[in-house]
């Protein structure tokens, strides 16, 4: 939507220069030679949006003010989402940049447009002014949670210049010093506070400037888990746990709540199954014998360990409902979910307990289907708010007529609570279940709650780059059967190409067949037979992989062959050989 939009606009500008007779003139006349020094010079809110690709600009690694000193060494083309209100030169490159280079520290490195970059006009912005508070002294770090290394201590009310926000951290500039100080150590003046809320984008990327290789690392390790024990939802309580640990060993959370091991004095894991099934028969009036299998949560949210309880997944038989228990420590039932929740106000003789499960997004997903009385909000009253609320959360949200609306009304099972669910919905397939949900409570049309921003920002973007991938397999085919470059540029991050002291891709495939074939005992033609596809990986210690599998379309019940292989891409030693991998 926005891509075709800018793609007019730049069309336009073009037209109209060959029309008049004059030479468009773009941007690249005014470069320097890189590596050059630049500013930041934004011509929308006062600051530009800091990524970790030449896209993606709505949720950026970091905030970094108009007057930020930066070098520029490299200009990129677009590779999605480009804000805009930055289009009226006509030039949606961006620049990948460095803040921040010390002898000692080799600075915040990312992707800023072009636009939004100024290579004659120093000093021409104010970098927003705060003071450093908290303890007598304030340490000044190098860099945003690496290391612990300080570049400097100073007495708290010591004036900073605010230079780029980021997650947790602030970058700032005392004196001929810059450096890092967690966002806490900050009182900002009222102008820099009216310009942060200005700015400040709906959410940040987790993979903060710096931090590429550490999360990678983690995920890495977290994938491991993932090939070792199967779907995370039926994993052992001990997995789950050790999961939740991992992230926070490297600074990340793996679920929203924290997954932990119960103690020696609480429930076992066979008795809050039973007490589960239990008040499933209870609230719902299911049998025993209605379920096929179960997984069991223990957690709690962060920094409450002594709220932590049980949630048990009941999954059914064929041809019922599956269902969610939720309990505490000591068994008792604090929530509830059939397709319809069922809540009944007898659990919950704290009236806050039932406000805190009717603020959860899952009560207002399911209801029981209802009609909107006199003085109640009309259909059209309620998708008119929800839009105004998409507007305001999804920045990017373009035209309405490009989305349609689903609406329900519904009430809970006491009938004390009535509201409108309005999902909007972007123009892809349904079944990719990309929306924006809004709940506005009767009469009046109360906002209960939207989908997170964020989360409905990171479908948006898979499900924009998956229509691209859908459209590049029809044009090229299967991505397996890609070249070697075309998966490179696809996935820069995960895929590339040898290096001349690596080995070539035809002794890489030499070795791996050579490989399975002594491993599984198969002729060259039984492995001729099969569909290769290579990959270079970059992630994981650079390394060939390449498989053969069962080409075209597998039905269900058909056989399906897979063999793979792993090579270190400097020595061609092997890492890993597996298969066959037979379809269940």
């Amino acid at each position: 939507m926005i891509m075709r939009r800018r793609i007019n606009l730049l069309s336009l500008l073009m037209a109209m220069a060959l029309v008049l007779g004059i030479s468009p003139v773009t941007w690249a006349e005014s470069i320097p030679a890189l590596p050059a020094q630049a500013v930041i010079d934004s011509p929308i809110l006062g600051a530009a949006n800091l990524c970790n690709n030449p896209d993606d600009y709505f949720t950026p690694q970091a905030l970094y003010f108009n007057g930020t000193p930066l070098t520029v060494v490299e200009i990129s083309p677009t590779h999605g989402d480009y804000p805009p209100e930055m289009l009226e030169n006509g030039d949606d490159r961006w620049a990948k940049v460095i803040i921040g280079k010390t002898d000692a520290y080799a600075g915040i490195e990312g992707y800023i447009p072009l636009a939004a970059i100024s290579f004659d006009t120093p000093g021409a912005h104010a970098l927003p002014k705060a003071r450093l508070e908290g303890s007598e002294t304030i340490d000044l770090y190098q860099d945003n949670g690496l290391t612990d290394k300080i570049v400097g201590s100073y007495p708290k009310d010591t004036q900073v210049q605010i230079m780029g926000w980021l997650l947790d951290w602030a970058q700032v500039e005392t004196g001929d010093k810059t450096g890092f100080v967690p966002q806490d150590a900050l009182a900002l003046d009222d102008d820099a506070m009216e310009m942060l809320f200005a700015a400040l984008p709906p959410s940040f990327d987790d993979i903060q400037p710096g931090h590429q290789a550490l999360y990678a690392a983690y995920t890495d390790e977290l994938m491991k888990l993932y090939a070792q024990h199967g779907d995370s939802n039926e994993w052992p309580l001990q997995v789950k746990a050790q999961a939740s640990e991992l992230a926070a060993q490297y600074g990340y959370r793996y679920t929203p709540d924290i997954n932990v091991m119960p103690e020696a004095d609480d429930l076992s894991e066979e008795a809050v199954l039973a007490a589960a099934k239990e008040a499933a028969k209870k609230l719902f009036n299911l049998p025993e014998d209605n379920w096929s299998r179960h997984a069991l949560t223990f957690s709690h949210p962060e920094g409450e360990p002594e709220a932590a309880g049980w949630k048990v997944n009941l999954w059914s038989t064929p041809g019922s409902q599956d269902a969610v228990i939720w309990l505490d420590r000591k068994g008792e039932v604090t929530g509830s979910l059939l397709g319809e929740p069922s809540y009944a106000e007898d659990m919950y003789p704290d009236p806050e307990a039932l406000e805190t499960i009717t603020s959860q997004v899952d009560y207002y997903l399911y209801g029981k289907d209802a009609v909107p009385g006199e003085g109640e909000l009309t259909k059209q009253q309620s998708e008119d708010m929800a839009w105004k609320m998409f507007q305001k959360a999804y920045h990017q949200a373009g035209a309405r007529d490009e989305y349609t609306f689903e609406s329900r009304f519904m009430q809970n099972d006491e009938g004390n609570l009535k509201w409108w669910l309005v999902s909007v919905v972007p123009p892809f397939p349904q079944e990719w279940m990309v929306r924006f949900d809004v709940a506005l409570t009767a009469p009046a049309g109360e906002p209960a709650y939207t989908t997170d921003v964020g989360v409905f920002e990171d479908t948006m973007l898979w499900a924009k780059r998956q229509m691209s991938f859908d459209a590049m397999e029809k044009e090229r085919g299967p991505y397996s059967s890609w070249t070697l470059e075309q998966k490179a540029e696809w996935d820069p991050g995960f895929y590339g190409l040898p290096e001349t002291d690596e080995i070539p891709l035809e002794q890489a495939i030499a070795l791996a067949r050579t490989s399975i074939m002594e491993a599984f005992s198969l002729t060259e033609a039984q492995l001729d037979a099969l569909e290769e596809s290579v990959l270079f990986d970059i992630v994981d210690g650079r390394s060939w992989r390449i498989a053969y599998m069962t080409g075209g379309e597998v039905t269900e019940g058909e056989p399906w062959e897979y063999y793979g292989v792993v090579l270190d891409a400097k020595t061609g030693g092997i890492i890993e050989v597996t298969g066959p991998v037979p379809i269940e």
